[in-house]
């Protein structure tokens, strides 16, 4: 199974080179159409400026032999100028025409219309000639001879002109043709690079899904397995925290009865000694079994109707000589007399020995702890307060998972009490929360559901408790 860095790294180069084959891909194309569509406009304009050239020449040619028949005709020297002038500008056109980067039939074409124009501007000049030497002559004949010989001239060269024209057409229409096909070729090109890129990315979404799937059927073994092991290790902390207890009660029962019968004092010591540890090992136990059943969600309470006041007067009897050997100040009060709860005594006495037990743990000398009891609608509310270092804000949610411990120097616990007690609130349908400042002590405070007169009475029998997660 691949380690998460492994696979996070095949990830990122996996899409890395994905994306970079879109881009290179995208680029490909941009740069593709950008240079075709330039190559294209290089073209038309050149196509269009060697038109505008041909038709320039065209109507200079008309200019050139509309007013050199007026001349020829009437012998008007402006006329001639004005030829004169649409004949320079139309070298000038021929000559601007030749300098365009032509296709040999184009060059062809250009050079039929030069032929047709010196022909024509040979005999223009022949009859030019002839005006000027007879200035007075009748301009009939000289027209005769133009239409004779000049118009035909004039039609050749508009021919020319006019095939060369459709030339550029042709030209046009064919490269407009080609420009066509290469866009479709890119079309394609661009399609089946798409078709890649898919393929490609469709690649590795499907072997990142197999690692992915791999990686899922292996962790869901692994919490199955877990699951598992955790089931029969509860089972076997069950079955020894059981098979435990008869020795140990055997233990303790002979420490106590060597205790009372022996009549050596250091005998009577060390049964004493063995008799608490005996006892320090059962309460282990029980706590075991009480963590094994409510891990597995099989913890249930059988409560009962419960004063209040004789809890109380059970806790003071226990913690009172022991807070008064610490030198800590232990109060109890209880505002509305007379309260009862429905829970199971044993575990509630579990529950306040265990809050009382933290509280004269962490509370230094010169102390105070204080346990009071109220109504808090049909619950009564129980509440242990300290004056002890206190717990900082991020802890108050974690203190009550299982094995959770404050790293206080000197005291030592199994992390295990306030687990606990949380199960056997939540099985008598109360809640257990604490509220803490650090350097100002803190307070426990767990409720329980009133009964008889006092409160809703609950149903009787066992109550069970949700498991908690580990």
């Amino acid at each position: 199974m691949p380690t998460r860095r492994r696979f996070e790294a095949r990830a990122r180069v996996g899409y890395a080179i994905l994306t970079l084959l879109l881009t290179a891909g995208m680029a490909f194309s941009v740069r593709r159409f950008s240079s075709m569509t330039d190559a294209q406009l290089a073209w038309i304009r050149a196509e269009e400026r060697e038109i505008t050239l041909v038709e320039r020449l065209r109507w200079n040619c008309a200019l050139t032999v509309a007013n050199g028949r007026g001349y020829l005709i009437s012998g008007d020297e402006v006329l001639l100028q004005f030829s004169e002038e649409a004949r320079a500008r139309f070298d000038e056109s021929v000559r601007a025409l030749r300098g365009q980067a032509l296709s040999p039939t184009a060059l062809q074409r250009v050079e039929e219309v030069e032929q047709a124009a010196r022909d024509f501007l040979r005999v223009r000049e022949a009859l030019f000639e002839v005006r000027r030497q007879s200035p007075s002559e009748d301009a009939g004949p000289l027209a005769r001879r133009i239409d004779a010989e000049l118009v035909p001239l004039r039609r050749a060269l508009d021919a020319s002109l006019t095939r060369l024209v459709e030339h550029k057409e042709g030209a046009m229409r064919q490269h407009y043709d080609r420009a066509r096909a290469d866009l479709d070729r890119l079309e394609v090109r661009m399609y089946t690079l798409l078709g890649a890129l898919v393929l490609a990315g469709l690649g590795v979404a499907w072997y990142f899904t197999r690692l992915l799937g791999g990686s899922y059927d292996q962790a869901r073994e692994a919490r199955e397995a877990a699951r598992k092991a955790v089931a029969v290790r509860d089972e076997l902390m069950g079955i020894v925290a059981h098979d435990l207890r008869n020795p140990l009660g055997a233990i303790t029962l002979k420490a106590a009865l060597l205790r009372r019968t022996s009549d050596a004092e250091k005998v009577r010591h060390h049964a004493e000694s063995i008799e608490h540890v005996a006892q320090r090992m059962a309460h282990l136990i029980g706590t075991m079994l009480d963590v094994t059943t409510m891990e597995a969600g099989q913890f249930t309470v059988t409560p009962a109707p419960c004063a209040v006041d004789e809890l109380l007067r059970e806790t003071l009897d226990v913690f009172g000589p022991l807070a008064e050997s610490r030198q800590i100040r232990f109060e109890q009060r209880v505002e509305e007399p007379d309260l009862v709860v429905h829970g199971e005594r044993e575990r509630v006495l579990q529950v306040l020995s265990n809050l009382l037990g933290n509280a004269l743990k962490f509370t230094p000398q010169g102390g105070r702890v204080t346990l009071t009891v109220d109504r808090e609608g049909a619950m009564a509310r129980f509440t242990v307060t300290d004056t002890g270092p206190g717990i900082p804000g991020e802890h108050l949610e974690s203190i009550f998972r299982r094995f959770w411990r404050d790293d206080v120097p000197g005291k030592r616990s199994t992390g295990l009490g306030l687990y606990i007690a949380r199960g056997i609130i939540d099985a008598h349908g109360g809640r257990i929360w604490a509220e803490s400042e650090v350097g100002r002590g803190a307070r426990f405070c767990f409720t329980l559901p009133l009964a008889g007169p006092a409160g809703r009475e609950a149903p009787a029998g066992e109550i069970g408790a949700p498991s908690h997660p580990a």
